[in-house]
């Protein structure tokens, strides 16, 4: 994408990122943009001598001049490169007995005082460790990720105007941390119905997950790829909106999405199994048989942790 011009949508959404201190490969890897590119943006954010919020709030075409000023040397960011180079040497001495993030940082500063503070050196040795610790694949952290899919039985109600029964596909949204899960029967997974479903979750979850993973899923992603898939406009509208990721698993992969797999048995079993013998004349009516059972699934012990999904949600999400 280095060779071309970035929509508006495209260039609100990576300062959104930045916003969020994402590095650039991560931003890279999210939206597909060339990594000189997103640099590029960086420092013309920077030296617009204005916020990011301020920066968003912009009207597209004062956005647009402010960031495409006549060329100008520009100042790299030198704290971001000697970061990097030393990421690999602070994994290595997070694993070693005593040693915390804190102390780390602070040897940081002693040898790069105007460095990062904290917070954002956390967030960049958490992502080096992800990425590169074999030993830790399927580690979640709290809010980071919400896994969303569609079970693959249907749940039915009567619809007594056109005297048929109507198939309803079961959205599930899972946060792989809590384990806690929303589900909604919809009549179809096509896009009016998905956003909605979406937009009720993030009502249930009270907050909005830094990512959204998906499937390769048409409504979601119209070019897949292993690096760069492709999404809808509007799916990127929606995570623009909600200042969220959206991301997709690779193809022929669904470990990528284990959680959301397992809360579709999860459904099959506590849920489904349940309402097995009901008959509902209306959609309503059976939202609100399936919303009670969520409700109790969500609030029964796992046996595992010996807390119900709400009470790991409620302390750490």
């Amino acid at each position: 994408m280095a060779n071309k011009a970035l929509t508006m949508l495209q260039i609100r959404r990576c300062i959104v990122l930045l916003q969020e201190a994402q590095s650039i490969r991560e931003i890279h890897r999210l939206t597909g943009i060339h990594r000189t590119t997103i640099k590029s943006y960086q420092d013309r954010c920077s030296n617009s001598g204005k916020a990011y919020d301020e920066l968003l709030a912009l009207p597209d075409h004062e956005l647009s001049n402010l960031l495409h000023p006549p060329r100008s040397t520009q100042q790299p960011d030198e704290r971001h490169k000697h970061l990097a180079d030393r990421l690999e040497y602070y994994a290595r001495e997070l694993k070693r007995r005593h040693v915390t993030k804190l102390i780390l940082w602070e040897e940081y500063l002693l040898e790069q005082p105007n460095g990062y503070r904290y917070a954002q050196f956390c967030v960049h040795l958490d992502r080096y460790v992800l990425q590169h610790d074999p030993s830790m694949p399927q580690i979640h952290l709290p809010g980071n990720k919400l896994q969303i899919d569609f079970a693959g039985d249907t749940l039915q109600y009567y619809d007594q105007v056109q005297k048929e029964w109507i198939d309803c596909l079961v959205l599930l949204c899972t946060l792989p941390y809590s384990s806690l899960f929303y589900g909604e029967p919809l009549t179809s997974s096509r896009q009016e119905h998905l956003i909605p479903g979406l937009n009720n979750a993030m009502r249930y979850l009270g907050g909005v997950p830094k990512n959204i993973l998906s499937d390769n899923m048409a409504q979601v992603v119209t070019k897949p790829s292993r690096y760069e898939p492709v999404f809808t406009k509007l799916m990127e509208q929606w995570a623009l909106h909600y200042r969220t990721n959206l991301q997709a698993t690779r193809l022929a992969k669904p470990k990528d999405k284990s959680s959301v797999e397992k809360s579709v048995h999860i459904a099959y079993q506590q849920i489904y199994a349940r309402m097995r013998n009901e008959h509902h004349t209306s959609l309503k009516s059976l939202k609100c048989s399936f919303n009670k059972l969520l409700e109790k699934v969500n609030n029964r012990v796992m046996a595992s942790y010996g807390k119900s999904r709400f009470e790991r949600f409620s302390e750490a999400e």
